[in-house]
C-alpha cells in the first residue's frame, strides 16, 4: 500500500482534531463530516459516510465543551474509515461487512484520545503562567507564540490519537480477519441494524423530557420504515 493514503489520513486527522476544540469550531471535527471527508480524501466517500452516519450517533451527547474530555469520536471515524479502505482484503468479504468490522475495532482505542487531550491540557494550563510573565514584561508579541504552541499541543495530541486507532486496528484485524472472514457476511443485517439501535438509546440517555423521546423515537421510526420500503 503507498504511503499517499495515509499522508491524507494524517493531513484529515489533524485538520479535524484542531477543529474538535483548538480552533476553527467548524464542526468538521464531527464522525458525519470527518469520515466522509476521509473517505472523499482516499478516493471512498461512501464507505466514510456509512462509518460517519453509524459513529454520529453513539456520541452526539457527549461533546467536548469546558472541562468534559469524552472519548475522540474525530479519530476513531477518521481512523475507522482509513483501515476500512486500505485495510480491505476483498472477496469473499463485502465492503460493508469490513467496514463495521473497523468501526468496533476502532471504538474501544478511541479511549485513548482522553489521555492525549489530558497531556495537552496539562500543557496548555502552564502556557497560561508564561503568559502571564509575558503581559508583565510587556512582550505582547510573544502572545503569538503562545497561542499558537497551545494549537501545536491539540494537534500532536489529535495525530498521536490517530496513530494509537490506526497501529492497534492493523493489528486487530490481522487477527479477527482470519476467522471472521466467512461469518461476518451473515451477521451484517444484524450489526446494521444493532449499531444504530446502540446509538439511539445512547442518544435517549440524553433526553429530559418525556415528550421529546417519543419524538425522537416515532421520528427514528418512520425514517428506517422509509429507508427499508424505497432503500
Amino acid at each position: 500500500m503507498p504511503a499517499y493514503p495515509y499522508l491524507m489520513a494524517f493531513a484529515a486527522s489533524l485538520i479535524a482534531g484542531l477543529d474538535r476544540t483548538a480552533i476553527f469550531q467548524l464542526m468538521i471535527s464531527r464522525p458525519i463530516v470527518a469520515a466522509p471527508m476521509t473517505g472523499w480524501l482516499l478516493g471512498d466517500a461512501i464507505t466514510g459516510l456509512q462509518i460517519g452516519a453509524l459513529l454520529e450517533l453513539l456520541w452526539l451527547g457527549r461533546i467536548p465543551v469546558g472541562a468534559s474530555i469524552p472519548p475522540d469520536d474525530t479519530q476513531v471515524a477518521i481512523g475507522s474509515t482509513c483501515l476500512a479502505i486500505t485495510q480491505y482484503p476483498g472477496a469473499p468479504m463485502s465492503q460493508a461487512a469490513f467496514s463495521i468490522l473497523c468501526l468496533l475495532v476502532a471504538l474501544p482505542f478511541g479511549t485513548i484520545g482522553e489521555f492525549f487531550d489530558r497531556v495537552a491540557r496539562r500543557l496548555n494550563s502552564r502556557l497560561w503562567i508564561r503568559a502571564e510573565h509575558a503581559v508583565e514584561r510587556g512582550h505582547y508579541s510573544f502572545l503569538t507564540w503562545l497561542h499558537l504552541q497551545g494549537a501545536c499541543h491539540f494537534g500532536l495530541a489529535s495525530i498521536a490519537t490517530f496513530s494509537v486507532i490506526l497501529l492497534g486496528g492493523v493489528l486487530s484485524l490481522q487477527l479477527l480477519v482470519p476467522f471472521l472472514s466467512g461469518g461476518l457476511g451473515a451477521m451484517l443485517p444484524w450489526l446494521r441494524l444493532a449499531v444504530p439501535l446502540v446509538g439511539v438509546s445512547a442518544c435517549l440517555c440524553t433526553v429530559n423530557f418525556r415528550p421529546s423521546i417519543w419524538v425522537f423515537s416515532s421520528s427514528f421510526l418512520i425514517v428506517y420504515g422509509l429507508l427499508q420500503v424505497f432503500g
